[in-house]
């Protein structure tokens, strides 16, 4: 049990920081971004497009409130919250299901920092289903 714990802490804190990164970029300019501006990979055009916010709140402030929690639940090390896991991680792959089709068909732009959140966002359920499911 110890093991998948470790494994969802280290890949929750990852997106943290990932988010922490893109949380900081879009709320101070002279944050640089170190990513390619022109062509499909290009942060500049994604983090200022209109989908970058939702009600004014950027929405890496959002990934890095999710990936924030996940850490707690994870850090805490409570057997009984291990089910709030599986509910917390399915409202986030909703969230980067609704960024990436955002990201591919409307923005036409990628991200590589928003991509690395969002994978390590759905990686998240391995560790989520073995503390859970497990015997």
């Amino acid at each position: 049990m110890t093991h998948w714990r470790s494994v969802g802490l280290a890949i929750a804190l990852a997106g943290l920081i990932d988010s922490l990164y893109l949380t900081a970029d879009s709320l101070d300019a002279r944050v640089p971004l170190y990513c390619p501006s022109a062509g499909i990979v290009n942060c500049a055009t994604l983090t200022a497009s209109t989908f970058s916010r939702l009600d004014g709140v950027p929405v890496a402030v959002l990934g890095a409130t999710w990936f924030g929690l996940m850490v707690m639940v994870l850090a805490i090390n409570h057997e009984s919250l291990n089910y709030a896991l599986i509910p917390l991680w399915a409202m986030g792959v909703v969230g980067v299901g609704y960024l990436v089709f955002t990201e591919l068909f409307v923005v036409n732009a990628i991200c590589p920092y928003c991509t690395l959140a969002h994978v390590l966002g759905i990686s998240l359920i391995i560790p989520a289903a073995k503390l859970v499911f497990a015997d």
